[in-house]
């Protein structure tokens, strides 16, 4: 390995050693394995959110063993009583990515050598054409600088926590600790942390909830009325809602489940599309369908029927969850529910001071109750503080609207607008949107081709900055494309066209997620659909290989993307 100090110049960087690095610089080597890569990873273990520091025992899987694992590298199964309907305790994944990485070898190294961790990234520039990275030991604070011709951001949606600073918090005796941190805390076997407060509405909150009621704390579970915490808690739906699949996971890999869904992203050629989404008709048949999954997860909740003195009731979502507005999961735990309306106290309010071991609310009561730890879901934030302004803006990242440039502005707003027009006749849903309460964005949405890679330098990407509910499918075809990209091996649309497909995205998202769509990179319930249409640009045929009928309604599974591979590579060597 290169030394860990003074410059040190490679062919590729990778940034970030969790699921999504591990696969770009798995795939980048399988193609070209005297590449000169380095993966550059701030925690001492790889994994990201699924790195053995951040494991904790609620935290469960909501992806199924068969599906939950890489082309190349079948996921042993976990023992029964790790399973629930075929998802999994989260460290049966973070098993599996440690053994990747140390199975993985080219030229002699595996891609553990590979990784350089506790290091941090504290700056990215372009200077004399190649990417110059700053890099902070974060055991030994000493810095180094590396260089790379090309570079893979990795860094995901999950990397820099959100904390936020709360009035009267250096007087607080008592311990704030974010989801990154719950894993590796003692705060549930700790007895004199008897009053836990939890702040956030999504699925990280829901489990540190339930872990510290299960552990007969005093929970309080505070939920803002404002910013990202007004949308409500997540809708967690029960995990053996019933498919015709195997499971639900399994049934979203299939094209005729992705079909049902208003996106953008399924070529607009299909009689079955249109009927669907371009006819009221459809439109209300697709409504009624998901207005059943909605029904049956408000039941399973039971957020007005259950008997609770404790405001369970205000934990109810309020857009239905086609919409995706706030956040939604599965919910792994049959006592969730009644456990949470028995014992849990829950405020839609925000702390307005923390003092003692106490926490005061900014609600019309003034409440205000004991708090001996407070445990904070409040989310990420985007990991992009290593570019400055300027590179931001070259690259198309999300950066200030106060800063864009008049010209530039009106350049995507009239892309944008054309786009939107094409999406309004397209789409009969998404013409009459629900009554919600809005988050509007302060930034620019992210104006990447396929949400990856710039439209005017194509010597970085941005790999899994997509939400997308299958992660590792997304990252491993994603991983694909990129080989290929870089490879020339497909013909790229002109920079027209990019840019058009960049302002369907933005304006597709704005319609179809609301808040959620306002940066332009969501796609919950589209894995499918985004996936195919990455090889289909690459004009690749082997995940469209099972028939008309088993190419409508079997699941996409890792071996599809495996054949996948398999056919690139064979059409490099042919060539």
């Amino acid at each position: 390995m290169s030394p860990v100090d003074g410059s040190s110049s490679y062919d590729c960087i990778v940034v970030g050693a969790g699921l999504t690095g591990i696969i770009a610089a798995q795939r980048l080597l399988q193609a070209h394995p005297e590449t000169q890569l380095v993966l550059l990873e701030r925690d001492y273990c790889v994994g990201g959110v699924w790195g053995e520091r951040r494991i904790y025992p609620s935290f469960w899987s909501q992806w199924t063993h068969g599906i939950a694992e890489f082309s190349d590298m079948p996921m042993e199964r976990p023992p029964a009583e790790d399973c629930m309907q075929d998802l999994f305790r989260a460290k049966y994944t973070t098993k599996y990515l440690e053994s990747y990485v140390d199975n993985m070898r080219h030229c002699g190294k595996t891609l553990r050598d590979r990784i350089q961790f506790n290091t941090q990234v504290k700056s990215i520039k372009k200077d004399n054409g190649k990417w110059k990275i700053e890099c902070l030991d974060v055991n030994t604070k000493s810095q180094r600088s590396l260089w790379s011709s090309r570079l893979m951001m990795a860094n995901g949606q999950a990397s820099v926590p959100n904390v936020p600073h709360f009035c009267g918090q250096d007087q607080f005796d008592g311990t704030i600790i974010h989801s990154i941190d719950f894993g590796k805390s003692d705060v549930i076997q700790d007895q004199s942390m008897e009053h836990v407060a939890v702040i956030g509405g999504g699925k990280s909150a829901a489990d540190m909830v339930y872990e510290a009621a299960k552990a007969g704390k005093t929970v309080s579970w505070i939920i803002r009325k404002t910013g990202n915490g007004s949308l409500g808690t997540a809708a967690l739906a029960p995990i053996d809602l019933p498919t015709p699949y195997r499971n639900g996971v399994e049934a979203s890999q299939a094209r005729i489940m992705a079909s049902l869904q208003p996106s953008y992203l399924i070529p607009y050629r299909s009689w079955w599309t249109w009927l669907l989404h371009s006819t009221r008709l459809g439109a209300k048949l697709v409504g009624k369908i998901f207005a059943i999954l909605d029904g049956a997860v408000r039941n399973s909740a039971g957020y007005r029927e259950r008997k609770s003195d404790k405001g369970f009731e205000k934990l109810e979502y309020d857009i239905d969850i086609i919409w995706q507005n706030g956040t939604a999961g599965g919910c792994h735990f049959a006592d969730f529910w009644s456990l949470v309306a028995e014992k849990v106290y829950v405020h839609r309010a925000s702390v307005k001071l923390l003092g003692g071991r106490e926490l005061y609310l900014d609600d019309d009561n003034g409440t205000h109750f004991p708090c001996d730890t407070l445990l904070l879901g409040t989310g990420w934030k985007h990991g992009f503080d290593m570019f400055d302004e300027n590179t931001r803006i070259e690259l198309g990242l999300p950066y200030p609207k106060s800063a864009e440039l008049p010209q530039e502005a009106a350049k995507w707003q009239k892309l944008v607008g054309e786009a939107d027009e094409e999406v309004l006749r397209r789409f009969v849903m998404l013409r009459d949107p629900p009554e919600h309460y809005h988050i509007y964005e302060t930034r620019t949405p992210y104006r990447l081709y396929h949400t990856m890679t710039p439209l005017h330098d194509d010597s970085i990407l941005f790999m899994n900055h997509i939400v997308a509910g299958a992660k590792l499918f997304v990252a491993e075809a994603q991983a694909i494309w990129a080989v290929a990209y870089w490879d020339k091996a497909f013909q790229v649309p002109s920079l027209a066209e990019r840019e058009a497909d960049v302002a369907h995205m933005i304006a597709w998202n704005k319609r179809r997620y609301l808040s959620n769509g306002e940066l332009g990179n969501f796609a919950a319930f589209d894995s499918v659909p985004y996936v195919d249409g990455l090889f289909d640009e690459m004009r690749l045929t082997s995940h469209r290989s099972k028939g008309w009928v088993g190419n409508m309604f079997a699941p996409i599974m890792p071996a599809d993307l495996g054949r996948v591979w398999q056919e690139y590579l064979a059409q490099r060597r042919n060539k």
